[in-house]
């Protein structure tokens, strides 16, 4: 059956001051409904279990409900008017959407430091995945989502959409939410949700992050084939480092960002099956896992495999 499209419910980040002198984030749930009751108990009760360094921190809650008197059909009548609040560790660098950009050449992060966004992500996700006490699927995994603290080290956020999931099941739902270009094929037109949906909306950031690039895939780019592809984007990044004075890991970090795009591309297989967990992606990252499985599967956007 065909999933059908659910409004996603918007929030808000207000920056606040502790009593401490501590900030914070405060986030806000702009639309009061009962899915938005649904999203933010949802996110409250996951983020008070999750402990981990690449998961945004929950510092605290609050929920309130008030009576209000409104216009309604000519007339004034009395309505409930709900605020829910969470109250999240201050990420002052903001999210990594905010350093996704066509200008990366001239500007933005430097290579380590958008390998260590990659890595940090994956470690998050594998926290998710394997390590939480029931695995929990995120499901709405974007940049907008990553949060980057002072060291610009990454912190997964906004659970409102985020499933519990018991080994070797498959949820069917016919409804979904997200956002277009991150969502995995199989949960976009057929509500199929497994793990495999978060690697595919990673494989899509770890992308954009390389790249500099928004909404992947990039046809143009890639139809050909993904050897061209990634030959023309480490060439891109060859030249900016070698613009860099007094530079001298040039050939070590060209080599690593043409692994990091390869395990993208590996990421976003339209058949999940073909998709690497996130332990192996770990693994991939740090050399301890061959890639050479996933290469041979890769699919181009056609579905045609590509010539390696």
């Amino acid at each position: 059956m065909t999933a059908n499209l659910v409004v996603v419910v918007l929030v808000s980040y207000i920056r606040g001051v502790l009593q401490n002198g501590n900030m914070v984030a405060v986030k806000k749930l702009v639309m009061s409904t009962p899915k938005s009751q649904n999203q933010f108990e949802n996110e409250g009760d996951l983020l008070m279990t999750l402990k981990h360094p690449n998961i945004v921190r929950l510092l605290g809650y609050c929920y309130e409900t008030e009576l209000i008197y409104v216009p309604y059909k000519d007339k004034f009548v009395f309505a409930q008017d709900t605020q829910h609040l969470l109250c999240l560790e201050y990420m002052p660098n903001g999210s990594l959407d905010n350093y996704i950009s066509d200008a990366y050449v001239s500007s933005g992060l430097d290579w380590h430091t958008r390998y260590k966004v990659i890595e940090g992500i994956a470690f998050g996700l594998k926290y998710l995945h394997e390590e939480a006490t029931v695995p929990i699927i995120h499901l709405d995994l974007k940049p907008p989502n990553i949060l980057l603290d002072e060291n610009f080290v990454p912190k997964i956020t906004d659970f409102g959409l985020s499933r519990l999931f018991h080994q070797n099941q498959t949820i069917h739902t016919a409804t979904y939410t997200g956002k277009f270009g991150y969502m995995a094929l199989e949960y976009q037109l057929r509500g199929i949700i497994t793990p495999m949906a978060d690697i595919f909306s990673l494989g899509v950031i770890i992308m954009e992050v390389i790249t500099g690039h928004r909404k992947y895939p990039y046809p143009d780019d890639i139809r050909k084939s993904s050897k061209d592809f990634i030959e023309r984007e480490v060439q891109k990044w060859r030249i900016k480092l070698q613009e860099e004075p007094g530079y001298v890991s040039l050939e070590a970090d060209c080599q690593q960002i043409e692994k990091c795009i390869q395990i993208g591309l590996i990421c976003v297989n339209p058949e999940p099956t073909k998709r690497p967990t996130v332990k192996k992606i770990i693994d991939m990252l740090q050399g301890l896992e061959s890639m050479e499985w996933y290469i041979r599967n890769e699919l181009s956007i056609d579905g045609i495999q590509e010539e390696q």
